[in-house]
């Protein structure tokens, strides 16, 4: 950042705020100007309402003189940064907005942003395998650091943002020392982590560390009295013993290990800040051609145009006909370029023209880009505007490179457009005049290859020399320069060494011709020409695998699937894909899942829509079950409790994916998420009454996945359509099932009153069939609705009605919920007595039916009536239970919140220990990246005021 002068301006917040110019530190005037400032380069670059900014600086209690107050430290502060501004001349650097402020700060112009990138930086190097340049990155990112963050400013605001800047620092000294311990270096450490340990006794990842550290230096007797520190400030300051990873520490000292950290297997990920650029680099473009023929002018072309914007900004169409190579070629010179987008590479598939799935929307993509650049599910904005500003300004002063492959027009694109430096590479078979319109893109368009151009293409591929060059010319001309064609009769020839280019040119002679005897001469012949020509020289497995494809309705096939629908081994269906691959009739796209171009799939659904009507029929039918019967037992892995609905597939694949746990169970899901939506979609619509079922079935397996991952517009959008399907088949379980997740889905939108609807639907349903556990379930989520809109009696009601309900039935899980939400009605009216009798009965029935979550739920609410009834002695013991059920039942969010409650309880007390707790319980949420850490981290910096107070 620059003024008149050319003197930069640059901004310090890493110790004592400061703006310095030149050398020179900048006058900022006095402390709340200063804190405005602090409150606008905390969200440089984004526009801040008067309103946040009063509350930023002055808290509760602002002056009634606020607003003026406002406006005379920015006009201070733009006197300040822009001393040489005309007197009525328009600010440049912080200029009005609306009814706020926008301060402009360029790249690099904060410490806090050399900081960030120092800190990426090494996490590609770290990834890159090259350890001693990752902390040697680190230690020149931890310089920067001059003192306490935000130094000099005062306020609540300040304190929550001084604690968040805290954190970061600490999470990158421990990333930095696990590196140092990785090359070896850990000697070296144990003067700084004993330091650090000192500072902040609390954070067992810091005492694990010194542990290993004191061992590398051969001081195991040292490591093992760092383990006993470390207990004993855990249960003296927390009340809790050593968490299961620095217990595993002392056990290997104890057998005489070395307790060494395992080699990085990923890249470093560390807690989120509030910087818009996370320290996470997508590099997500596949795998690209290492030469491309023919295409020297193209390439020429995107060369010059991105010298020509060396400041980014430019966005790239490739177009052209289908299979001429657009994403080849595009792909080969993204991959060329990357070292020119160090912060990343992004690519999404449009599948404007794919006709297994419809394409994607503006919302889906920005959610995929979203997610690559680091922001969890639960922090997706819901709107596409949202997610489109969001997008903006992560990319912001990033230079990254966006591939949108087979796009199909140009509206859904603009909001997927991020500014410079960025650049955005996009292909589709139409010119995109809207982009070039609105968005200044510049077009690169291809033709088919020349004749000496496809004959290099088949000889590369084929390995064929020129003994047959008049043949090779010819199989060009047969091919029409088309990329696509050329590839798949060179794959013909490499697979068949002994067949001659002359008689793989009679043959694609003889089937043009029958191809126009049935007047199917069109755009696409010469590839319908080159697939009949290639699936005829495949065997019999591997030719029938490719028309069975054509029934699958998802982006892409695993053997697992493949096997299922052939009815044939596991090892059968992967070499039958290895067959379709070698034939260039398939390609992998990532380990173990293949897919083709969407001319081959045209190909595919042509092949399957001639076999005989059974053949479709069992085929499909298998692969609906294969999904079903797999998502069902990943789903009761998932560490969420489920329903009772019973999935009995009729055709059990007989080899599946093997889950060793949750975790497994998620990533097959995360892989296999689109396949269940297509074949849900598919069995909704295939005019089978069997496959209804399927229609409600693959959504509910899904339900707890979605929930899990935040992913509320998928949720809602799969239910509604399993619920339509449920209502079409008449199956009352399915009905009570999808009206029961659909209300639990609006609910999430904050849309209360559809909600309650629908929970009523099912609660009707439930009645009709007589199923009294439904019931009470129905009763207790219709209370929970109506207790969040304010109406307490008739929420009572319903929850002392699923009380009734849940002991005719003996649902004892039921029956608990309805009592731990009788007493949390009973503390909202104050009813201090009639609230512990409901809670203390609830936590007997979680005990007995092993709920441990719930029980240590219960705990904490207990501890607050306690609290607010004027018993704190009982109130700590039992804030203290709830914390060792929860680490019992190894559930780090519910140990932050019993420490969070303890904390609390402290605090109402006046007793030491309540930083203690809400340090605890923030270190734990914020690993979880749970939105209350943002809650007890203003608690944090409240009890540390008044404290120093």
């Amino acid at each position: 950042m620059e003024d008149v002068g050319g003197e930069r301006l640059r901004f310090e917040v890493l110790g004592l705020l400061r703006a310095v110019r030149g050398g020179a530190e900048v006058d900022l005037g006095a402390a709340k100007q200063r804190a405005v400032l602090a409150v606008l380069l905390l969200a440089r670059n984004t526009p801040v309402s008067r309103d946040q900014i009063i509350e930023a600086v002055w808290g509760d209690t602002p002056p009634t003189s606020a607003v003026n107050l406002v406006q005379t430290y920015v006009a201070g502060l733009r006197r300040a940064l822009e001393p040489r501004r005309a007197r009525r001349a328009p600010a440049e650097l912080l200029t009005s907005v609306g009814d706020g402020y926008l301060l402009r700060v360029a790249a690099g112009a904060v410490d806090l942003d050399d900081f960030e990138r120092g800190v990426v930086a090494a996490g590609r190097l770290r990834s890159a395998g090259d350890l001693v340049a990752a902390a040697d990155a680190l230690d020149d990112a931890l310089r920067l650091w001059r003192g306490e963050p935000l130094g000099g400013i005062v306020g609540l605001f300040a304190e929550v943002e001084r604690d968040r800047l805290v954190e970061r620092r600490l999470a990158v000294q421990e990333e930095r020392a696990e590196l140092m311990l990785l090359i070896g270096r850990g000697a070296e450490l144990v003067g700084s982590l004993t330091a650090l340990v000192g500072e902040h006794p609390l954070r067992e990842r810091g005492h694990g560390l010194l542990m290993r550290a004191l061992c590398q230096a051969g001081r195991q007797a040292e490591a093992l009295a760092a383990y006993r520190d470390a207990r004993r400030v855990l249960i003296d300051e927390l009340g809790v013993e050593p968490g299961p990873e620095l217990r595993k520490l002392q056990q290997a000292v104890l057998a005489g290990e070395n307790p060494e950290p395992e080699p990085p297997t990923r890249p470093m990920t560390l807690p989120a800040t509030p910087e818009p650029a996370p320290a996470i680099t997508p590099a997500q473009l596949p795998r690209a051609s290492v030469t491309l023929i023919g295409r020297d002018d193209e390439l020429d072309r995107l060369d010059g145009l991105l010298a020509a914007h060396p400041d980014g900004g430019l966005v790239l169409v490739v177009t052209g006909p289908a299979g001429v190579g657009k994403t080849a070629l595009a792909l080969h010179w993204a991959h060329r370029v990357r070292e020119d987008f160090p912060d990343g590479q992004l690519y999404v598939d449009l599948h404007g023209y794919d006709p297994n799935q419809e394409p994607l929307g503006a919302g889906e993509v920005l959610n995929r880009l979203l997610r690559a650049l680091g922001v969890s599910s639960a922090d997706l904005p819901v709107t596409v505007e949202e997610r489109s500003a969001l997008f903006r300004t992560l990319t912001a002063d990033r230079r990254t490179i966006v591939m949108l492959d087979n796009a199909r027009g140009s509206t859904e694109l603009l909001p997927l457009l991020p500014g410079p430096p960025s650049c955005v590479l996009v292909t589709s078979r139409r010119r995109l005049v809207g982009l070039v319109a609105h968005a200044e893109a510049r077009l690169v368009e291809l033709d088919m290859l020349d004749v000496d151009a496809a004959v290099a293409v088949v000889g590369r591929v084929a390995g064929r020399d020129g003994t047959e060059s008049a043949a090779l010319r010819r199989l060009a001309v047969l091919c029409d320069g088309l990329p696509l064609a050329l590839r798949i009769a060179a794959a013909r020839l490499a697979v068949a060494p002994s067949l001659k280019v002359a008689e793989l040119v009679a043959e694609l002679d003889d089937e043009h011709g029958r191809l126009a005897a049935l007047g199917l001469e069109d755009e696409d012949s010469t590839v319908r020409a080159a697939l009949d020509a290639s699936r005829r020289a495949l065997s019999p497995l591997p030719a029938r695998l490719l028309a069975l494809l054509g029934l699958h309705p998802g982006p892409d096939v695993t053997a697992h699937v493949a096997a299922a629908m052939a009815r044939v081994r596991l090892g059968e269906a992967q070499r039958a894909l290895d067959s379709l691959v070698t034939a260039n009739l398939l390609s992998p796209t990532e380990t173990g899942r293949y897919g083709a171009h969407d001319l081959v799939r045209v190909y595919t659904r042509t092949l399957a829509a001639e076999l005989a009507p059974g053949e479709r029929h069992l085929a499909t039918s298998r692969m609906l079950d294969y999904y079903l019967h797999c998502a069902d037992l990943a789903d009761g892995l998932l560490p969420v409790g489920r329903g009772s609905v019973r999935v009995a597939p009729e055709h059990v694949p007989a080899e599946v994916p093997g889950f060793a746990g949750s975790a497994e169970a998620i990533a097959w899901l995360d892989a296999e998420q689109g396949n269940i939506i297509a074949a849900a979609e598919l069995a909704a619509e295939g005019g089978d009454r069997a496959w209804l079922v399927h229609a409600w079935q693959l959504p509910y397996t899904l339900s707890r996945f979605f929930w899990l991952r935040a992913d509320r517009a998928t949720w809602l959008h799969t239910t509604e359509a399993a619920l339509k399907a449920a209502t079409t088949l008449g199956d009352p379980e399915g009905r009570f099932v999808m009206l029961f997740n659909l209300g639990a889905a609006l609910a999430h939108f904050q849309r209360m009153d559809e909600s309650l609807a629908r929970h009523r639907e099912a609660l009707e349903v439930a009645r009709a069939c007589g199923d009294v556990n439904a019931q009470a379930r129905a009763l207790t989520t219709v209370a929970d609705i109506l207790q969040h809109l304010g109406r307490a009696d008739e929420s009572e009601a319903s929850y002392r009605e699923a009380l009734a309900v849940s002991r005719a039935a003996g649902a004892r899980w039921a029956e608990a919920s309805a009592h731990h939400n009788l007493g949390l009605l009973q503390l909202a009216s104050r009813r201090y007595d009639d609230a512990k009798s409901w809670l203390r009965a609830a936590v007997d029935m979680y005990r007995e039916v092993g709920e441990q979550c719930g029980e240590s739920t219960c705990h904490t609410d207990l501890a607050m009536v306690l609290l607010e009834s004027g018993e704190q002695a009982d109130a700590v013991a039992s804030a203290r239970t709830a914390l060792q059920v929860a680490s019992a039942a190894a559930s780090p969010y519910h140990q932050a919140m019993a420490h969070d409650r303890l904390a609390t309880v402290f605090d109402r007390q006046g007793a030491p220990g309540a930083i203690a707790h809400w340090q605890r319980a923030l270190a734990l949420l914020t690993e979880l990246r749970a939105p209350e850490a943002d809650q007890v981290r203003a608690r944090l910096a409240r009890a540390r005021a008044a404290a120093s107070a």
